[in-house]
């Protein structure tokens, strides 16, 4: 019996190193730039955007939009068509339906394939569609992309799509009218563009200039707390659905329990005298 057995350091056959497993990953560490600093944004023609807001639709073009950005963004992450409703507000059926609208009029072409038992849309977005001079100018703005996902879901599409209207006008149509605004968005007449320039006042995303009283487009400002965890709730999937089924149920036990103090409050009826 050794009583001094030999140290693995010093012995000609080392023991293995027990952190390193049949199933350890190994990841090789190589020299590389540093990535670069910045926020992401994504380059829209709005010009060619309002020429597919007249030719299409506003949600066609708004979806048009989204799917840039989040594509800007997301770069090789695929995404659900959950991603597109809860940020538009609306359900998947309807994001379906626009897009379909958009292949119609050429604007994308989209494939459905199978890959890892998974349904994958594979979205090919035409270029060269709209004539670029459409309008007498061609505005190209670099909107930051967290937009679409912090204050276009908050605010809505037709609000959103009146602050990229004024977007529009501020290089060089610094003074518009509430008529074009109406005519250039697609709104039901002026009451409803003044409504949706108010919902911006509101919003912080349009104030009055002390001196002359017109209105000046400002940067959004970061989402509080409370409108944080608003956008975590609508990212869950089916949550508008679900909530509908507890508001029905809710409404049926409810009903239920008003008929039954109905029946209960009524008198009695009095038997027949003999």
């Amino acid at each position: 019996m050794d009583l001094f057995p030999p140290d693995p350091k010093r012995s000609r056959f080392p023991r293995p190193d027990h952190a390193l497993q049949d199933d350890t990953r190994l990841r090789f560490v190589t020299p590389r730039p540093e990535p670069p600093e910045g926020v992401s944004t994504v380059r829209a023609d709005l010009s060619a955007f309002f020429v597919v807001v007249d030719r299409v639709g506003r949600n066609e073009a708004l979806l048009l939009l989204l799917t840039k950005a989040l594509r800007q963004r997301t770069g090789l992450l695929a995404l659900r068509v959950n991603d597109l409703a809860w940020m538009l507000r609306v359900s998947n059926r309807r994001v379906i339906r626009w897009l379909d609208r958009l292949v119609t009029s050429g604007h994308v072409v989209y494939h459905v394939e199978d890959l890892w038992g998974i349904d994958t849309v594979l979205v090919e977005i035409v270029a060269g569609v709209v004539e670029p001079h459409h309008y007498e100018r061609t505005v190209h703005q670099e909107l930051p992309t967290h937009w679409f996902v912090q204050v276009l879901p908050l605010i809505g599409r037709t609000t959103f799509t009146v602050y990229l209207y004024l977007l529009w006008c501020e290089p060089h149509h610094a003074e518009t009218h509430v008529d074009h605004l109406t005519e250039m968005v697609k709104l039901r007449g002026r009451f409803h563009a003044r409504w949706h320039l108010r919902k911006l006042e509101d919003r912080a995303l349009l104030t009055r200039h002390p001196e002359h009283g017109g209105l000046v487009v400002l940067d959004p400002t970061p989402p509080t707390r409370a409108e944080r965890l608003r956008l975590r709730f609508l990212a869950i999937p089916h949550l508008r659905r679900s909530l509908v089924h507890l508001a029905v149920l809710a409404g049926s036990a409810l009903l239920l329990v008003l008929l039954l103090a109905a029946l209960s409050a009524s008198p009695a009826p009095h038997p027949p005298r003999p």
